[in-house]
């Protein structure tokens, strides 16, 4: 299911910090060579007292037919908690925590494992061994597997009881029908976690860590000559990459409208979506303020047309969301009265409308200011500022856009052109109604499973 995101926790990959907000030091950004030839991207960031390391290894696991999605999602939480060569289950998670160090790994759009470590600079040389052990023999036992397994599972189960979460799967088989990669995006079908294998695992592990990451970013007080010691030290053992990564896949997104008859559903959702352009070429921050006035709180413009002109008690939002990096898209969603189906597409569409003709209301400042508060809470944290360089450098994006205020270049004049030539039109989305009444949505294409979505 698509949910709607905080601006706080939309913007981690934006963050750009300046010397007035590193303790009175200038950082500054460079490209990289390890002793042992990793390339990467360091962030310097004099007076801090930690150093975080990403990393972000390309993978196509999820657009394969003859993979399990399933590996990847428990497979991310195994290696650090399952124990590895040398270091007993759970005895790693216990050292870390007294070293006072954070790490783990996730999915990144199904395009990229991303692993994350953040200590204190002193300890530099125990937590890079500690990692890499757990990256390079990690011992995926059986317990572990189940264990995370059938939690997940019980996430799952609970997600697809939920009206709004059918719809968005519904959405995802229109999509992209039959292609591997709809299951991956949420495994609304439970088979592959009954069917997961330690083998399966096994398999995902050996294909995706090696000593070729996509992109890797240091953060931190800290020269490029240790940076890249304890980079060479993490990725030590692992193989040189393998096969080569291929992400074919042809979403469609063809406006349709499709109604998902659920007669137990206690409540109706209805939802809009369309892709935007991908993060890699620009605009992400005109992104972040237009969708933040369009649907993000109580003084949006989809909340204010729903509750002023159905003079309904709930709210309708807005956000962006990634199917991939390359697919992304804009999605606008909330619960409705299921009599006032019709007139609350009627009225998000012509609200959305008016505000892509018209633009932010007010003035620019105000609609800048928590993105501003945000950007300054987050400077100093060098995580966060590690994934800002680690996002760029998969985006292509400069060296030092990471240390950019871009944030002060936005105008009027460029949100203007981001509604005109990045937004889809009020007429560009797919809608999906969940309701218990077959008739809710005139003239929708009716269906009784998320899967048949892909007809309509």
């Amino acid at each position: 299911m698509i949910r709607l995101i905080p601006l706080t926790a939309m913007v981690i990959s934006l963050a750009a910090c300046s010397a007035e907000e590193t303790n009175g030091s200038t950082p500054s950004a460079s490209n990289e060579v390890s002793p042992e030839g990793i390339e990467f991207t360091l962030l310097a960031m004099p007076d801090s007292d930690d150093v975080a390391v990403q990393a972000a290894w390309p993978t196509d696991w999820a657009y394969r037919e003859n993979t399990n999605p399933a590996a990847a999602l428990v497979g991310a939480e195994m290696i650090l908690a399952g124990g590895a060569e040398g270091y007993p289950e759970g005895e790693a998670a216990e050292q870390l925590a007294d070293l006072n160090t954070e790490g783990g790994l996730y999915g990144s759009a199904n395009d990229h494992i991303v692993g994350e470590l953040v200590f204190e600079r002193d300890d530099i040389n125990e937590v890079v061994e500690i990692a890499n052990a757990h990256l390079r023999a990690p011992l995926l036992g059986q317990s572990w597997l189940d264990r995370i397994s059938d939690g997940i599972t019980q996430g799952v189960r609970e997600e697809r009881a939920q009206p709004g979460a059918a719809g968005f799967e519904a959405i995802r088989w229109a999509v992209f029908g039959e292609h591997p990669l709809r299951n991956a995006l949420s495994l609304y079908d439970l088979n592959p976690l009954d069917e997961l294998t330690r083998d399966d695992i096994t398999a995902w592990h050996a294909e995706t860590f090696t000593r070729s990451p996509e992109a890797v970013a240091v953060a931190g007080d800290i020269d490029a000559r240790s940076a890249g010691e304890a980079l060479d030290t993490l990725l030590a053992g692992l193989p040189e990459q393998g096969r080569e990564v291929k992400r074919n896949v042809s979403p469609d997104f063809t406006p349709r409208r499709i109604l998902l008859h659920m007669p137990q559903a206690e409540v109706s959702t209805l939802a809009f979506i369309a892709p935007l352009p991908p993060t890699r070429d620009g605009g992400e921050v005109e992104d972040l303020l237009l969708t933040h006035a369009l649907g993000s709180d109580d003084q949006s413009v989809l909340f204010d047309a729903v509750r002023t002109q159905l003079r309904a008690s709930y709210g309708f939002g807005a956000g962006v969301n990634n199917y991939t990096r390359e697919h992304r898209i804009l999605f606008m969603a909330g619960e409705v009265d299921t009599n006032q189906m019709a007139e609350a597409e009627a009225v998000v569409r012509e609200a959305y409308a008016n505000f892509r003709q018209n633009g932010l209301e007010g003035d620019l400042a105000d609609h800048k200011a928590p993105l501003a508060s945000h950007f300054s809470e987050v400077a100093d944290r060098v995580m966060v500022q590690a994934n800002s360089a680690l996002e760029s450098a998969l985006d292509e994006h400069p060296v030092e856009r990471s240390l950019k205020q871009e944030l002060e270049a936005v105008t009027e004049a460029s949100l203007n052109e981001r509604l005109d030539t990045a937004f889809p039109s009020a007429d560009e989305f797919i809608v999906i109604a969940v309701s218990p009444d077959a008739d809710a949505l005139p003239e929708a294409c009716v269906i009784i499973t998320p899967r048949e979505a892909a007809g309509c």
